[in-house]
């Protein structure tokens, strides 16, 4: 029977402050996680991304020329997080818009059996996290920095424009996680069909 596996996320230089606990199916794949990813995290996912576990990169769209120093590069689309064989503590690097580039650390926490297959529905969820999530054509370091501004001054100053239609007021110390696992399903579906069927 399909296990669910629990991974913690966070971007890099702020895995105490933006991360999330999630648990998906084993039989999802490996670009499944990487929307749960971008969804939980409140990216507006239109950058691509990329896996890299061990010596393998998984990529949303295999093109070999790019990684030349990769052993073998695979299809994220198809390759299923139970084909990785995972161990307890194993660690995954994502990165999202190779040209302002957030890096998720992804540490494999451990699995647990399915209690019947109708369980799948529930899943994926986010089961513990802190911190409101990234923003989208912002490198990680230069989000860290907004960070750091917010914790000295008690206060957020930094807006951003959501899918390019309002601005809002962001303030890592926002998240919600009922609301985050309430939009979870529809936003990883969307950005899935994004992804895997485009326009």
């Amino acid at each position: 029977m399909d296990e669910i596996l629990t991974f913690r996320i966070g971007i890099e230089g702020l895995e105490n402050k933006i991360w999330r606990s999630i648990e998906i199916p084993s039989r999802r794949t490996v670009a499944d996680l990487a929307y749960t990813i971008l969804a939980s995290f409140n990216s507006l996912a239109y950058h691509l991304y990329d896996i890299e576990y061990k010596d393998y990169l998984f990529d949303c769209w295999v093109c070999p020329e790019e990684y030349p120093d990769f052993d073998e590069l695979s299809n994220a689309v198809v390759t299923k997080l139970s084909e990785l064989k995972l161990k307890k503590n194993d660690t995954m690097k994502m990165e999202y818009d190779m040209g302002s580039t957030t890096t998720f650390n992804i540490i494999y926490l451990g699995s647990r059996k399915l209690k019947s297959y109708k369980e799948q529905e529930l899943y994926p969820i986010v089961v513990n996290g802190e911190g409101l999530g990234m923003l989208d054509d912002m490198c990680d370091f230069d989000l860290k920095d907004i960070v750091d501004d917010i914790d000295k001054l008690g206060y957020s100053n930094h807006y951003f424009t959501p899918g390019y239609e309002t601005n809002r007021k962001y303030d890592y110390r926002k998240y919600n996680i009922k609301k985050d696992n309430k939009e979870l399903k529809g936003k990883i579906l969307a950005i899935k069909n994004g992804y895997e069927v485009g326009e």
